[in-house]
């Protein structure tokens, strides 16, 4: 585990200090504007373990984890050197084209840590492109041309992931028009959900029951459905966790219509949630799984896509991937980091972060009227602010304002989205999670009192 960093937070000026202004306004003409609201107000100097120090000599604590694709620490050793070890005896070369020794052991690795019934991998640059060849291969194996998702979730920005997703509109903007073959129904999670409960004799979960009793009734036959695509748990949309009784009403379903059910783990998977899988925590048998994200340590960009043998194993003519899929380094990077979660206990971290996180977001819920809801899973965490607790209505500007408050007190957290998303390190100590919600319950405080 990651040693406790007594120098984390340290604020030597108010961020963006000089440095780092200098230099975003020196970029910000040549670079498209849609970048520079998405960063943060500060340029890196050096990222470590979990504190990231900017050019101005601020640091702070890290909980955004690079979205979520850092997980156990930046720049570590131990991952690092193999990888350039590894690009010294190849340099690059296209996995789909000339395959190396450790490609081949990394697709066997894989396997051991998929749902049983998975017995195919196939590679991916990225979650992104993981999802894309997802949607390809549960098309062509079941001859429809239809894919379920859900509202709330993110599966990445290229046209086909973005039509998917349905996290919020503007990542589909002017897109989902062009991309057909979608549609979505409600994330499973009791906060929002504009769901009545599950009805007598139904299957037991509310979304299950509307996906039978109005989708398919009104708009849908489910003969045209290749399958269901969904988060284990939202991340990006808010931490979102379905209940217990929507696994096992989704598997019947899917079951029931010949669909496949596709697990995008590309977030969720790596340990995020306790697990090595977020599936396991409830058993879920799925067709299709997507990887991403921390599959690379942290180091290399990596993704891939595993399947059971109706899912990937039948046809050989879908061409998938792309020249950058499965680098000989990025392969060493992902052997590595099994390796580490074989040798250190990352997973049991993960569950003793979860404990702290879940009594200390409870606190701030009993604590604030302006803390609408909390969310604990693993190494996702997320405050949903509302300006009422009755109506439920969403409050942005809060949200907005406690970012602001703690990125000066020197803690990093995702705001980007319906929630205060927190995201630390798998191996991020215990101790020090206890004093970043310090941090955090401190700014909440502020930005309420004012």
């Amino acid at each position: 585990m990651l040693p406790v960093d007594r120098n984390a937070p340290r604020m030597v000026c108010e961020p963006p200090g000089p440095e780092s202004r200098r230099l975003l306004d020196q970029a910000a003409p040549h670079l498209y504007p849609g970048l520079l609201h998405g960063w943060a107000p500060l340029v890196m100097a050096a990222k470590r373990g979990y504190t990231v120090e900017d050019v101005d000599g601020n640091v702070y604590v890290d909980l955004i984890s690079a979205s979520a694709s850092v997980p156990a620490g930046a720049a570590r050793g131990d991952l690092i050197d193999p990888v350039v070890e590894t690009m010294r005896r190849y340099g690059n070369e296209d996995g789909h084209s000339m395959p190396c020794p450790e490609l081949l052991e990394l697709s066997g690795r894989l396997l051991e840590i998929a749902p049983p019934g998975i017995t195919r991998v196939d590679l991916a640059l990225n979650g992104t492109e993981a999802i894309e060849t997802a949607l390809k291969l549960m098309r062509r194996a079941t001859g429809r041309s239809i894919v379920i998702g859900f509202f709330s979730s993110y599966h990445g920005e290229s046209s086909a992931t973005a039509a998917l997703g349905a996290e919020s509109n503007d990542i589909s903007r002017g897109i989902r028009p062009l991309t057909a073959g979608f549609v979505h129904v409600p994330y499973p999670h009791a906060y929002r959900s504009p769901l009545a409960p599950a009805r007598a004799g139904g299957s037991g979960d509310a979304t299950v029951d509307y996906i039978r009793d109005h989708l398919l009734f009104h708009a849908v036959d489910p003969s045209e459905v290749a399958g269901v695509v969904i988060e284990p748990v939202a991340g990006s949309g808010g931490v979102l966790v379905p209940p217990d009784g929507f696994w096992p009403a989704l598997r019947a379903l899917c079951d029931e219509h010949g669909w496949l059910l596709c697990a995008d783990e590309v977030k969720t998977g790596f340990g995020r949630t306790g697990h090595m899988l977020a599936v396991e925590r409830w058993d879920v048998r799925p067709d299709v799984v997507c990887l991403g994200k921390a599959m690379g340590g942290g180091v290399m960009p990596i993704g891939a896509v595993m399947g059971t043998e109706r899912a990937m194993g039948e046809f050989d003519d879908v061409p998938t991937g792309s020249t950058w899929s499965w680098l000989p380094a990025a392969c060493a990077a992902t052997l590595a980091t099994l390796d580490l979660y074989r040798r250190e206990p990352i997973l049991e971290n993960v569950r003793a972060l979860e404990q702290v996180a879940v009594r200390r977001l409870g606190e701030l819920a009993e604590r604030f009227d302006a803390v609408g809801d909390v969310r604990a899973i693993g190494c996702f965490q997320a405050i949903e602010l509302v300006h009422d607790r009755t109506t439920r209505e969403r409050a942005p500007d809060v949200q907005h304002a406690l970012a602001v408050e703690c990125l000066r007190r020197g803690v990093l957290a995702d705001s980007s989205s319906t929630s205060y998303n927190i995201q630390p390190s798998l191996a991020m100590p215990p101790e020090a999670l206890e004093a970043a919600y310090d941090i955090v319950a401190t700014a909440m405080e502020t930005v309420l009192a004012t």
